[in-house]
């Protein structure tokens, strides 16, 4: 996300200050006009008479930079120079102006020069103690620098000496709790806002993120809206629902919104990143890439755009590899062009087939996982390109989370030919019984394990309704950081063992592990895990049997990782042959 995506928050503290020049309309127009391109003619007209003292000269170029730094917002990194320029005057004309060193600094904080804000902020706040607008507009600059407890204190700071309460200071601090994970707090500060101001744009446009890191995709759409229905040139407000609509699986939606974020302020790389998924998982492989490439493109001027950055060079590395891979493994197949893509008929003939694929990554009491997100991303892809009628994609689900997609999954799969889950993230082995760890458990103890995790026997439940396939595929088996800091129940016999624990699933349902029982999964030196790398390189492979498939994908890990780790199948299915892709027609 840019770092103005705050802009019109911090802006509406201190929009107004600047006295009013007495001298007829122009001084009007520069003073208080909405239209920007208006207020900036009209503060250089007032430039050019000259007729006035040099602190009124200063506040007049203080109006002009404002105006700039309000069209900078809208994309365009020159307008912040302006604007620096014309503040840079204003402090010239008068060394103690308070409003021009706070309002220099907000446009050092539009380029991502945060040291420079931060020093600006820090003269304002030695000229004037109780600035609170420095002391906002310098914990921007703190968090958006990643400097999260001084940005902390600075906001509380600014509360504590603001004379009443203003809905921009609550926007500020709902940031900073955002950025430090605190989602709950985030929009405790966020609904304090909009009491204080219902009309705020910028109050619903960050709960609207607040509400796409708890992964609550409906609050967070309605939020974007109310935030696009009062300001239709809030570009992040379209990046927040457009991620929404693609978490959902929503990705005509997204791609329209993130188009239009683009269109208003082309310099996000979140939002190139997310159409760029929106895109892929619509088989629009080409566009895709461009989207990938463009949000690299583009200075990472926070902790976020670094994140998207970083999310669409793993995606880039991983669009590359399937592809060769498919072609080294089916050259010898002779499959027409168009096996691709399911045919309406090897579709029909297949069922209707529904899958669950979860990712867990960002792990809040433990290290971060590289690869479960973009595993998860690419298996999503290769069961829509497999022709599944409906594809639900997670990440990084915390407990209550889990819950409730596997709830809606469940009734899914009522009508369901084929029924399909894919975890990639931490698991645990407790007396024998495996469990699913979502983001936020902490298992302090083993006690909590059954507290905070999912059983897989809930997993296995939400299948068993399929008329034909039940699939579970695990790649949880890696080593467990939670382990060595677990606390054991004095007296207690449970057993917590390596990998994941044997089991025996019953009916015609197959359970694959990554690593068979007992034994920990690698994570990979590439942007996918061993195990994922060769799945995605067999499930499009015409032809395949089930069984067939699983075999060969053991092979290669075996090869992959020198016979350190070897997938596993559990259960057993009909004599009936089961196809992710049937052969094409000779």
């Amino acid at each position: 996300m840019r770092t103005l995506a705050l802009f019109s928050a911090v802006f509406s503290i201190w929009a107004g200050v600047c006295a009013a020049v007495a001298v007829a309309d122009d001084a009007k127009d520069c003073s208080a006009s909405s239209d920007l391109d208006r207020r900036i003619q009209a503060c250089t007209n007032l430039i050019k008479r000259g007729r006035t003292d040099k602190k009124q000269l200063g506040v007049i170029y203080g109006n002009r930079g404002s105006a700039y730094v309000a069209k900078g917002a809208f994309g365009d990194n020159a307008h912040f120079d302006s604007a620096i320029a014309d503040f840079t005057e204003a402090i010239r004309l008068d060394p103690k102006s308070v409003n021009a060193y706070t309002n220099r600094a907000n446009a050092y904080t539009g380029k991502g020069d945060y040291d420079l804000s931060i020093a600006d902020t820090t003269e304002a706040i030695r000229l004037d103690a109780k600035s609170f607008v420095a002391y906002g507009f310098r914990a921007v600059a703190h968090g958006n620098k990643g400097a999260h407890d001084l940005a902390m204190a600075d906001a509380n700071k600014a509360m504590g000496v603001a004379p009443q309460k203003y809905a921009s200071l609550f926007v500020i601090r709902g940031f900073i709790h955002t950025i430090r994970g605190e989602y709950d707090r985030a929009i405790a500060d966020l609904n304090e806002a909009l009491r204080l101001d219902p009309k705020y744009a910028d109050a619903y446009n960050s709960r609207s993120w607040a509400h796409n890191e708890k992964q609550d995709y409906d609050r967070a759409i309605k939020d974007a809206s109310e935030a696009i229905r009062l300001n239709p040139k809030l570009a992040p407000a379209y990046v927040h629902r457009g991620r929404a609509h693609t978490a959902k699986g929503e990705h005509d939606r997204a791609i329209a919104d993130l188009t239009e974020s683009i269109r208003l302020d082309p310099n996000i790389a979140l939002a190139y990143t997310n159409r760029g998924l929106a895109r892929e998982a619509k088989g629009l492989r080409e566009s895709a890439v461009a989207d990938f490439r463009k949000a690299l493109e583009l200075p990472a001027l926070n902790e976020r755009a670094r994140k998207a950055q970083g999310n669409a060079r793993e995606q880039l590395a991983r669009l590359a590899r399937p592809q060769q891979q498919r072609a080294d493994n089916v050259a010898t197949i002779q499959a027409p062009a168009s096996a691709e893509a399911p045919s309406l008929a090897e579709a029909s003939q297949a069922g209707r087939r529904v899958a669950l694929v979860i990712g867990n990554s960002d792990y809040r009491s433990a290290a971060r996982l590289s690869n479960p997100l973009n595993d998860a991303r690419a298996i999503a892809a290769s069961l829509r390109r497999l022709g599944f009628a409906d594809v639900i994609e997670r990440y990084d689900l915390g407990l209550a989370q889990m819950g409730e997609v596997l709830k809606d999954f469940g009734d899914r799969t009522a009508d369901a030919d084929w029924a399909v889950v894919f975890f990639a993230g931490h698991g645990i082995e407790l007396n024998g019984v495996a469990f699913l760890i979502p983001v936020d458990a902490k298992l302090e103890r083993d006690t909590h394990v059954p507290d905070e995790t999912v059983a897989l026997s809930r997993v296995l439940e939400k299948v068993e309704s399929a008329r034909k396939l039940r699939l579970v595929i695990l790649d949880a088996c890696r080593n467990n950081p939670f382990l060595h800091r677990m606390v054991r129940t004095a007296g207690a016999t449970r057993s917590i063992g390596r990998g994941l624990a044997q089991i025996e699933p019953e009916g015609a349902v197959l359970v694959a592990y990554s690593a068979k029982h007992g034994t920990t999964a690698e994570d990979g030196a590439g942007a996918n895990s061993p195990f994922a790398e060769a799945l995605l390189a067999y499930l499009e492979e015409p032809g395949l049997e089930i069984n067939f498939l699983f075999r060969k994908v053991r092979d290669r890990v075996l090869e992959a990782t020198r016979k350190r780790q070897e997938p596993y199948l559990y259960g057993s299915l009909s004599s009936e042959t089961l196809y992710f892709r049937a052969a094409a027609n000779r």
